[in-house]
């Protein structure tokens, strides 16, 4: 448990960091940017309690805020998404699974059931981020654009995050 707990936290660190100096400076066609630090909230454990996920949420959101220049929106939007992945996860885990502690991956819950999991939670992220960072319904085009070209972008960034795990055999399960 505690390999996992720090496995997590250089999750965490690698992903702000690449975030604060890789990711913020990529504007595909100036519309899609990677916001990579919503892996970190796909990956806690299914046993993580819903304050864990807010705190988390808006640590991880305040220094990317910090670093970025955008005062409070990386926060709320990590926050609002902290408040309703423990439900998301729960409608997308398989029932076969019953009550038992998931780490969420492609391995732990299957391919289909993660990976509509993730596109949930970063497309409802993307939504929320560029909604406060517009704040208005003015250029809608500019702002479907931003919004399916950021999603798109990071929920490739999670295939790629997800797929750089090496596979556990069978017989080290």
């Amino acid at each position: 448990m505690f390999q996992k707990i720090l496995s997590l936290i250089g999750l965490g660190a690698l992903l702000i960091f690449l975030q604060v100096t890789i990711f913020n400076h990529i504007h595909l066609l100036g519309y899609a940017t990677p916001l990579a630090y919503v892996y970190l909230l796909l990956k806690l454990p299914s046993t993580t309690s819903r304050t864990l996920y807010l705190l988390l949420g808006f640590f991880v959101g305040i220094v990317i805020d910090l670093f970025s220049n955008t005062p409070g929106m990386t926060a709320a939007s990590l926050c609002a998404i902290g408040l309703i992945t423990p439900r998301v996860f729960n409608a997308f885990v398989p029932k076969e699974k019953g009550e038992e502690v998931l780490h969420p991956s492609v391995h732990t819950m299957g391919a289909k059931p993660f990976y509509l999991y993730a596109f949930f939670l970063t497309l409802t992220h993307c939504i929320l981020f560029f909604s406060i960072e517009t704040f208005s319904f003015f250029n809608i085009q500019t702002l479907l654009l931003k919004i399916v070209g950021s999603t798109a972008l990071t929920f490739f960034l999670v295939f790629v995050f997800e797929n750089l795990h090496p596979r556990r055999s069978k017989m080290n399960a």
